[in-house]
Parts: C-alpha cells; structure tokens; sequence
C-alpha cells in the first residue's frame, strides 16, 4: 500500500456502509431543516453547513472531525544522532 492509499485510508472514519447511509438520511433532513428556516439565518446557515459536512463525509467516508486533528510535528536529531521516538523509523 503506497503513501496516498494509507493516508486516505487513515482519514476515512464512516468504515460502514450502514453509517455512510445514515449519514446521508440525516445530512437530506438537516438541509431539509435549514431550508424550512430561512427567515432565521442564525438558525439555518449552521445547519446547511452541518448537512453539507455530512453529505460530503457520507458521500466519501471522509470525516469533519479531521479538520481538528493535529499533525505530528517533526523532530530534529538529538545531539548523538539517534531517531527520536516520535519519528517514522521505517519508512
């Protein structure tokens, strides 16, 4: 498996298709939700937002949680040059 097949694979967080489905069933009634409130924006603009994330996460499998996670920051040798822990050993 390359690189890019285990990075996508990594970040794809709906591994069933029974999730992915209920994704979408409630991502159709949130934007069904946000259209019937459109004299308050307030109340629609969060929710058509939420459903976009959650067609598009039951469309791909990908997450919005991910938009939060941290990458691993690098590290540099120490002062004897062995690898760090936090850093791939194998690559």
């Amino acid at each position: 498996m390359n690189r890019l097949a285990r990075s996508l694979a990594s970040r794809a967080c709906a591994v069933s298709r029974g999730e992915r489905v209920l994704r979408g069933v409630i991502a159709v009634f949130l934007a069904a939700f946000a259209a019937s409130n459109l004299e308050n924006l307030w109340c629609a603009i969060p929710a058509g937002i939420c459903a976009t994330f959650l067609a598009i996460g039951a469309i791909t499998g990908w997450c919005p949680t991910d938009l939060l996670t941290r990458s691993a920051a690098t590290t540099e040798p120490n002062v004897l040059g062995y690898p760090e822990a936090r850093r791939e050993l194998l690559g």
